[in-house]
């Protein structure tokens, strides 16, 4: 299984970029999101895309496909997608044309108006996403899109707080603005069992606080 491709983009196009690999070429399929963040990456820079690999089945032939992304964040985003009732590969990479916040945002919101403007997605796709994964894409929701350059280091964590804070971090979230977050979040909910609970309060108080 190939779950990251690095090298040097020498080609791109609708849907696609080509990474040389040590003087191999990988095709890459990309999602419109991540295509449109790498339009002003130059031939010829250093690329890293986290990456997912499957065959296609088309007449009885299957083909090796790869489809790749900004980080491991969006990875595991299109994997939620993939859990969701006849949804392939195809149609999630269709209809991932939006940052990752506000198609999780959407679905945890149940915005059927927003989730139909999607290509591929319908009233029933659209019921179908929320029946599936809402209540488990706050994370997601909190993602600062476009703005995962400066990932926080991995370290050890001691605590749920602090768990929930590399986690922040990791979405896009100024480490500031992430220990806030976190100090309310344990204000209201001080035994939180895990980092994924105290971030799904985070998620709650936000959206409280937009109403």
């Amino acid at each position: 299984m190939i779950s990251r491709v690095s090298g040097k983009l020498i080609d791109k196009g609708d849907g696609f970029v080509i990474v040389d690999v040590g003087g191999i070429g990988y095709h890459v399929g990309v999602p419109h999101v991540v295509q449109k963040a790498l339009e002003a990456t130059p031939d010829g820079a250093n690329l890293t895309l986290e990456t997912i690999y499957y065959f296609q089945i088309d007449q009885n032939r299957g083909t090796p496909v790869l489809i790749g992304f900004q980080n491991a964040i969006e990875r595991e985003f299109f994997e939620k997608l993939l859990t969701v009732p006849k949804m392939g590969p195809k149609g999630a990479m269709t209809m991932f044309s939006r940052p990752v916040s506000t198609l999780a945002t959407a679905i945890e919101t149940a915005n059927f108006t927003l989730l139909q403007t999607l290509s591929g997605v319908g009233r029933q796709k659209a019921r179908d996403l929320v029946a599936t994964l809402q209540g488990k894409l706050a994370k997601f929701a909190l993602m600062q899109d476009g703005d995962l350059d400066t990932l926080a280091q991995s370290t050890q964590f001691h605590s749920v707080g602090e768990e929930a804070l590399q986690l922040l971090v990791m979405l896009g979230h100024k480490r500031p603005e992430a220990e806030k977050m976190v100090r309310d979040a344990l204000a209201s909910e001080a035994n939180a069992p895990d980092a994924e609970t105290l971030v799904r309060v985070i998620y709650r108080r936000q959206q409280e606080t937009k109403k």
